[in-house]
């Protein structure tokens, strides 16, 4: 019986070599890809002048290509939740593998405790009994035997139960990495997904835009054309007195008040765009009065192309002045007109976006910046 407790104490000191070697080499899971790079910023717009389409198909492009980084990421990130979830069971398991054995050894070393109590009570009965006869009979000497092996499978047992706390506490911190690992994989997947969704929506919107941008170059040109060429006709219908450019008075009035919405010259728009306007848009409600900026002659008065109802006076001193975009116009070709007289009320004819007034200042037919004229 001793031999084989003896047996059984080496199997299980081996068995606990082996299980503090096991731990000591246990393989982590390697650490999440700290390297992983941020997702980089979209391009700055490329600036160019007569180049709208193109600009806003290099932006859909890059969009495209982020759509694709992001994709990527997202896979990888994916890959690494999985793998981290894999870990986290196996982590969750073996904590409550080692648990369950804690669970066992502490009964183990109960029972233990009682099997030896009971041996230590035969012990006293049988000392009593022989103490009478004053003989130290070897009875008592095998109770001392097996109630000292009994001490030593509990320490043993103890001791192994340590191990074990050890060992659970090593895989609570891992399950612990493990889960916080998983949520900061599934927050990143998240965000990349959102990422998606984001650029996905705007390479449609910058798709439609592009068509809108090359609508509005080809109906700026368009308007342009037609009016350079109306203004040619009609200078050429005039005399061809000398141009004194001089107005009645120091600076001509504003055909009506509000806000710049579109200054003279070339104008960046959307997306790194560029379109050059020959005078100015001033924002204003439907119906309000428009006026002449100076004494002239009303030499056009009627709807033309995309400057909607349109009227334009010859200031005979080298200068014409146009006024479009009209909802109604109050003065017809040939009407002698004073500076600050009411001409027509302002809308959103022809190709206005909204309520408002375009205004153009031409010098010997060319148009010039109105702004130093203005009052």
């Amino acid at each position: 019986m001793i031999n084989r407790f003896k047996r059984e104490m080496k199997m299980r000191r081996s068995f606990l070599i082996i299980l503090l070697c096991a731990i000591l080499t246990f393989n982590y899971a390697d650490e999440l890809d700290d390297k992983m790079r941020q997702l980089r910023e979209m391009q700055k717009q490329l600036e160019s002048t007569q180049q709208k389409v193109k600009q806003t198909q290099s932006k859909k492009q890059q969009t495209e290509n982020e759509i694709k980084r992001t994709s990527s990421l997202k896979k990888r990130t994916e890959a690494n939740l999985n793998k981290l979830r894999l870990d986290e069971k196996i982590a969750q398991d073996s904590l409550k593998s080692v648990s369950e054995r804690i669970v066992a050894t502490e009964m183990r070393i109960a029972d233990m405790h009682k099997e030896q109590n009971t041996e230590l009570d035969i012990l006293l009965r049988v000392d009593r009994s022989y103490k009478k006869q004053n003989i130290n009979h070897r009875d008592q000497r095998l109770l001392k035997t097996l109630i000292q092996g009994t001490r030593q499978k509990i320490n043993i047992l103890s001791g192994f139960k340590i191990s074990l706390i050890q060992v659970q506490e090593l895989h609570r911190k891992q399950a612990s990495k493990l889960s916080r690992g998983v949520k900061e994989e599934s927050y990143k997947k998240t965000t990349y997904e959102k990422k998606i969704r984001n650029l996905s929506t705007q390479s449609q919107k910058l798709t439609i835009e592009q068509k809108k941008l090359q609508a509005q170059v080809e109906q700026l040109k368009k308007d342009s054309a037609e009016l350079e060429s109306l203004i040619a006709q009609l200078m050429k219908q005039q005399g061809k007195e000398p141009a004194s450019y001089q107005f009645t008075g120091k600076k001509i009035v504003w055909p009506l008040r509000g806000k710049i919405i579109r200054n003279y010259g070339e104008e960046t728009r959307s997306y790194g765009t560029s379109v050059v306007s020959n005078g100015i848009d001033i924002a204003a409600k439907e119906g309000t009065k428009v006026v002449a900026a100076d004494d002239g002659e009303v030499i056009f008065s009627d709807r033309y192309g995309g400057q909607g109802k349109l009227i334009i006076i010859d200031h005979k001193n080298g200068f014409f002045t146009l006024y479009a975009y009209n909802s109604e116009l109050l003065v017809s070709r040939g009407a002698k007109v004073k500076k600050g007289q009411t001409i027509a009320k302002s809308g959103m004819t022809g190709s206005a976006s909204e309520p408002s007034l375009h205004f153009e200042l031409r010098k010997d037919g060319r148009a010039i910046n109105p702004l130093p004229y203005l009052e």
